[in-house]
């Protein structure tokens, strides 16, 4: 067990963090939105880059934060080279930002996974495919999980740094494999690729041909050929199942490699605090390496103090106004306090765990939204 709490302070306290960087091939930030978890990816990769680590971060969350803050344009998902000071004494790295692009990553892995050209023409042009691909229930997620397979098997990079959506998706995020292949082998693609055989087993041949004759009548009447291009779509997926299931597969162990690190982002509010010990719970039995948690905008407790006294007045306004700045100072003190609460009662769970680690990131009197305050904030926390 190592649980440790860092102030900020460049050097001090940073080697459980600074190990990881150095030594893991991914590392997954999860966390609820709001809590500066796209900030604190950013961060981290820049850290792992000024440690001479050839470094990607990529961003599956739909915000800008990441894209703007590195100057990010719209690339389709392609690499975007971020330019970092290179740190005195340490060897050369580099960092490559991305943002996942679903639609153009779900229509590269048709074209790279289907039997021949003709195929992967017949399911892109499907008008089905053209709408649902980049809303496909699931899909956003398996995509992510694609693009992380390529970027890790390109051998580019010795470290990828992913920063995920927001908690309430972050489940969906690494299960989003399983319920692909589930989905394309389910009876659901079946029906679309032949509705008539809703009736089968509970209906006659009869039944059947008429339904069929029904909706092929309807598709004249109205001169839509809807039913057709979902049933082309789900044969044209159908071709591809046996692929994804294998890659789902492979994403899965990967997810649990021990080059595979988790680390929880919060801030040390009490409700992100249980929202992270509960997800903390969930990760560890879905079988998620978790490495610790960053509590991220942890009010100094040398900047707030700890006495309460009203100053002395020499006039009745001077003192209204000493104890309205006393009745504001005393509810900052207080909520340090209750912060160290919080710290403490995540250490003593982080505690129970192998090999944690706990790291706290003093609040920042501006917000890191520019290359250079990321680059200050890396150089605070690693």
């Amino acid at each position: 067990m190592n649980v440790t709490s860092i102030s900020g302070r460049p050097g001090h306290g940073a080697a459980p963090l600074g190990h990881l960087l150095d030594h893991q091939r991914l590392i997954v930030c999860v966390g609820s939105g709001g809590v500066g978890k796209t900030t604190m990816a950013a961060a981290l990769a820049i850290a792992a880059a000024q440690r001479g680590r050839r470094t990607a971060v990529l961003t599956i969350d739909p915000a800008r934060r990441l894209q703007d803050a590195l100057g990010i344009e719209a690339t389709g998902g392609a690499p975007h080279r971020v330019r970092i000071p290179r740190r005195p004494g340490a060897r050369a790295g580099r960092l490559d930002a991305m943002v996942l692009d679903a639609k153009h990553t779900f229509d590269a892995l048709i074209r790279r996974y289907a039997p021949s050209p003709e195929v992967a023409e017949r399911v892109l042009g499907n008008r089905i495919y053209q709408s649902l691909s980049g809303a496909l229930a699931g899909a956003q997620e398996y995509m992510a999980m694609e693009r992380i397979h390529e970027i890790m098997a390109s051998g580019s990079y010795d470290l990828l740094i992913v920063d995920t959506p927001p908690t309430q998706h972050a489940l969906d995020f690494f299960e989003a494999p399983d319920r692909m292949s589930a989905l394309l082998s389910s009876r659901a693609a079946a029906l679309l690729q032949n509705p008539s055989l809703a009736l089968a087993g509970g209906g006659s041949r009869f039944a059947q041909a008429m339904l069929a004759a029904i909706l092929r009548g309807l598709e004249r009447f109205t001169g839509l050929t809807l039913l057709r291009d979902l049933a082309d779509f789900a044969g044209g997926l159908d071709t591809y199942s046996e692929g994804f299931r294998t890659r789902a597969a492979g994403v899965a162990a990967m997810l649990r490699e021990s080059a595979t690190s988790y680390l929880l982002i919060t801030t040390p509010e009490p409700a992100r605090i249980a929202e992270t010990m509960t997800l903390r719970g969930e990760l560890a039995r879905s079988r998620l390496p978790v490495a610790g948690v960053i509590v991220n905008r942890v009010l100094p407790t040398g900047v707030v103090g700890t006495s309460t006294a009203i100053p002395r007045a020499t006039s009745a306004e001077d003192l209204a106004f000493a104890r309205k700045l006393t009745a504001v100072h005393r509810r900052y003190v207080e909520l340090a306090r209750e912060e160290r609460r919080e710290i403490a009662r995540l250490a003593r769970r982080a505690s129970e765990q192998r090999d944690s680690i706990v790291v706290e990131v003093p609040m920042q009197t501006i917000e890191p939204t520019s290359l250079t305050r990321l680059v200050a904030l890396a150089e605070s926390v690693v």
